[in-house]
C-alpha cells in the first residue's frame, strides 16, 4: 500500500512537471509569433516611407495600379477589389486599410475587404502626407485640418486625437515609438500616447528618413549621401555615396534606392556595399516598394493621359509577371 502512494505521488509530480513545460512551450510559440509578426510590420515600413503602394498580407500582395485602385495578387491570379487611387496601405487580418486621394480636399482613410466586399469610409481627413500606420487597434495619421500634428483613432473612427501639435514634414510609427520631423527638419521620438516627447540632436536637417533598428536613416540634401544615426543621437556615420537621392527604401537587408545620376532603382548592403544596378527608369523620380523578392515601382505612364504607372522587377534584376494596363 504504501509503495502505492509513492508512485502516485511521483506520477502526479510528473503529471504536474509536463504541464509546466506545455504552459512554457507554448509562451515561447506565442512570444515567437509576436516577434516575428512585428519583423514582418517592420520590414514593411520603407514601402509606408514611398507612399504605401503595396503591402502583403492574407498570403497576399496588395498594389496600388496607379491611379486605377487596389489589385490583390494571389499565386498567379490578380483580381482588383478597389478602383479608386489607394495610399499608404495596410493589411491586418482580413482588412485592408488606405489613404484614399480623390483631390486635395477629397481625402479619406478607408478599408476593405481583402476579397473586394465591404468598402467602408472611416474618416475624411486633411493631410499632406501620403501614410497611415495602422498598429494595436489604431490608425496613426498626419493632419493639417485644426491643428497641424499626428492624430491617432481607433479602427472604427472613433476616438479621435491629435497627439502632439507641430507642423509635421515626416513620421513613423514603430515598436511602442512615434518619429517624426517637423518643417524645420528637426527630430523627436514620443510614446504612441503622445507622452515622452524627446528632441533628437542631430548635426543635420532631416524632412524624410526611416527607421531600422532603433537607427534613423536620413538623405543629406547638403551633401548628397545616406547616413544613419543612432536615435539617441550618437553613432552618426555614413551609409553610403551610392545614394544621390531621397528615394530610397530600407528592408531586412537591403537598401533599394533611385540612383538619380544613372536613373536606375539600384541596391547596396546594409552596410553601404555591394552596389548592384536592378533596371532602368525613364522619368526623373519613382517610388520603390519591395515585397519578398519583388519590387513594386513608377515610371512613365505607356498612357499619355496619365504621367505615371505601375511597374515591377525581380530584387536580382530578372522578370516579374507583367502589369497588363
Amino acid at each position: 500500500m504504501e509503495e502505492t502512494k509513492k508512485t502516485f505521488s511521483l506520477s502526479k509530480k510528473k503529471i504536474i512537471a509536463i504541464i509546466i513545460a506545455v504552459i512554457l512551450i507554448v509562451s515561447i510559440v506565442i512570444t515567437m509569433i509576436a516577434i516575428f509578426g512585428k519583423r514582418k510590420i517592420n520590414g514593411e515600413l520603407g514601402n509606408l516611407s514611398n507612399m504605401g503602394l503595396a503591402a502583403s498580407g492574407d498570403s497576399a500582395v496588395f498594389y496600388n495600379k496607379y491611379e486605377e485602385g487596389i489589385v490583390k495578387v494571389k499565386g498567379f491570379e490578380e483580381f482588383q477589389i478597389t478602383n479608386e487611387t489607394a495610399y499608404g496601405i495596410n493589411v491586418v487580418g482580413d482588412d485592408v486599410y488606405f489613404l484614399s486621394v480623390g483631390d486635395t480636399s477629397n481625402i479619406a482613410i478607408k478599408k476593405v475587404k481583402t476579397n473586394g466586399n465591404e468598402l467602408k469610409t472611416i474618416k475624411a481627413v486633411k493631410t499632406s502626407i501620403s501614410k497611415i500606420y495602422v498598429l494595436d487597434n489604431y490608425i496613426y495619421y498626419a493632419t493639417n485640418e485644426l491643428q497641424d500634428g499626428i492624430a491617432k483613432m481607433k479602427l472604427d473612427g472613433s476616438e479621435e486625437r491629435i497627439i502632439t501639435a507641430s507642423d509635421i514634414s515626416d513620421f513613423e510609427v514603430i515598436d511602442g515609438k512615434i518619429y517624426f520631423s517637423n518643417k524645420s527638419g528637426i527630430m523627436y521620438k514620443m510614446n504612441t500616447e503622445g507622452a515622452e516627447l524627446n528632441k533628437i540632436d542631430l548635426d543635420a536637417t532631416v524632412n524624410n528618413f526611416q527607421i531600422k533598428d532603433s537607427y534613423i536613416y536620413y538623405f543629406n540634401e547638403d551633401d548628397k549621401k545616406l547616413y544613419k544615426v543612432k536615435d539617441d543621437g550618437t553613432d552618426t556615420s555614413i551609409v553610403s555615396e551610392y545614394v544621390n537621392s531621397s528615394t530610397f527604401n530600407i528592408t531586412k537587408n537591403k537598401i533599394y534606392f533611385f540612383d538619380k545620376e544613372s536613373k536606375k532603382i539600384a541596391s547596396i548592403n546594409l552596410n553601404g556595399g555591394n552596389y548592384k544596378e536592378i533596371v532602368d527608369i525613364s522619368t526623373n523620380n519613382t517610388k520603390i516598394n519591395v515585397i519578398d523578392d519583388t519590387i513594386y515601382y513608377l515610371d512613365a505612364s505607356k498612357n499619355e493621359s496619365k504621367i505615371y504607372q505601375m511597374y515591377r522587377v525581380k530584387t536580382n534584376g530578372g522578370k516579374a509577371k507583367s502589369i497588363e494596363y
